[in-house]
């Protein structure tokens, strides 16, 4: 057990599964004092809540959270002041994808995935930061993608993901007077639920990944843990790439092993 994050209330979004229910473990072994476990997927989320019980000494809390939702977020603030006073970390972690082009893209699609992904972080953003405020050292850490770094072939996830960096370094330079940081995580490709129907393509990617394969939520939690930690007290504005080399060249490392360069 650690103490990274000792006396911390904290809340993470889309924590059911995959990279959400992992960090909510990373912060229970880290010593949080109050993991707030948000989520519209309620059965999945009822079982994780049990197992993050498990990992620490966390008071966890499941709140049925959508993210959408402008009330939702109102009653989550309501909530947490009235029970705690204060927020110290939030974490925009609730997303969703729809591989598709913009020729094939309908407008619900996109209006569905920007309305998780993009309205969705600034919804939090904007009613957590009263009570990050109050914690006179909050962080924020909003979940991009390398989607959001390159000319990704997902239109939609695209489009959000570019912009939830560029919200990102908005928010750091508007919270700053308020000691809140506020940074993004751009992940490649990490298996999780919202991968494991892709499986042939995140396989396909291995060649123009320097490290060869996809990442796991374990690598992601422990990045989201030093961002919402004082171990990253100067560091806002920032983007950090877990990627496995994908985006630094790993295209180019591919080419040059396929000619016998490397």
């Amino acid at each position: 057990m650690g103490e990274r994050l000792k006396g911390k209330i904290s809340l993470i979004t889309g924590s059911a599964r995959g990279l959400g229910a992992m960090e909510c473990m990373s912060f229970s072994e880290e010593g949080a004092n109050v993991i707030i476990m948000a989520d519209i997927l309620l059965k999945e989320l009822e079982e994780t809540v049990k197992i993050v019980e498990k990992s620490g000494s966390a008071r966890v809390v499941p709140l049925k959270l959508d993210v959408t939702r402008e009330g939702d977020w109102q009653n989550a603030v309501e909530y947490i002041e009235k029970e705690f006073g204060k927020l110290d970390i939030l974490v925009n972690n609730a997303g969703i994808t729809k591989r598709v082009t913009f020729v094939d893209c309908s407008l619900e699609e996109w209006n569905k995935v920007i309305a998780v992904n993009q309205t969705g972080t600034f919804l939090g953003m904007k009613y957590c930061s009263e009570l990050l405020k109050r914690s006179g050292s909050g962080s924020i850490i909003n979940k991009s993608s390398i989607a959001g770094m390159t000319g990704y072939f997902a239109a939609p996830y695209t489009a959000s993901k570019w912009a939830i960096r560029g919200m990102t370094k908005a928010a750091a330079m508007e919270f700053a007077d308020w000691g809140i940081r506020v940074n993004s995580i751009n992940p490649g490709f990490i298996w999780s639920p919202l991968t494991e129907p892709a499986k042939e393509m995140v396989e396909a990617f291995y060649e123009v990944t320097a490290l060869e394969r996809a990442g796991i939520p374990e690598e992601i939690a422990k990045v989201v843990l030093f961002l919402a930690s004082d171990d990253s007290s100067f560091i806002t504005g920032s983007e950090i790439v877990v990627d496995g080399g994908l985006t630094a060249g790993g295209e180019i490392r591919g080419v040059a092993k396929n000619l016998g360069i490397y």
